[in-house]
């Protein structure tokens, strides 16, 4: 009588270590999120050295531009500022006063839409949150020296970022 005891007893903690690794498994699946805060980030454009040079010091960086066409905007004072593109339309930079102020990264739907994925993005290490978390679009005003960073997004990845280096 006590053998089937002790087989009812190892049977009922099979049956409870099962249903422990089914909850496991629920939990690392559909509860926790799954972002890796040690994960290698990419670098698409390196902000820092691109934004705030003059036309020639950003090819040095980012290769002959092309340029697409003349920029007008009378609140930043510019009058057919000159918008050129790097790699192949993955840049976009809009000179204002001689300097790269407006510049849109493209083409980066392989992205999550995370604060430490799109600051990685631009080489920023500084993981500040955003002042505006919206469905859509993640916004840092005065992130380090630069007036705005805007990340908007498409289907939970990113779509573009937009960085206002010194205009508003």
């Amino acid at each position: 009588m006590e053998h089937t005891s002790v087989k009812r007893k190892w049977a009922n903690w099979k049956f409870i270590s099962f249903v422990v690794i089914l909850i496991a498994i629920f939990v690392k699946f559909y509860v926790l999120d799954e972002h890796d805060e040690n994960a290698v980030v990419t670098v698409e454009l390196d902000l820092p050295q691109v934004a705030l040079r003059n036309q020639q010091e950003v090819a040095a960086i980012l290769g002959d531009g092309k340029l697409e066409s003349f920029y007008n905007d009378e609140k930043a004072g510019c009058e057919k500022c000159p918008k050129v593109s790097y790699r192949e339309g993955k840049v976009e930079i809009i000179y204002i006063n001689d300097i790269a102020d407006q510049i849109r990264l493209n083409n980066l739907s392989d992205f999550e839409f995370e604060n430490r994925v799109i600051l990685g993005l631009l080489n920023l290490s500084e993981n500040i949150p955003p002042k505006v978390d919206e469905d859509g679009l993640k916004r840092w005003d005065n992130y380090q020296k630069y007036t705005q960073i805007a990340a908007f997004s498409k289907k939970g990845h990113v779509d573009y970022i937009l960085i206002k280096s010194k205009t508003e």
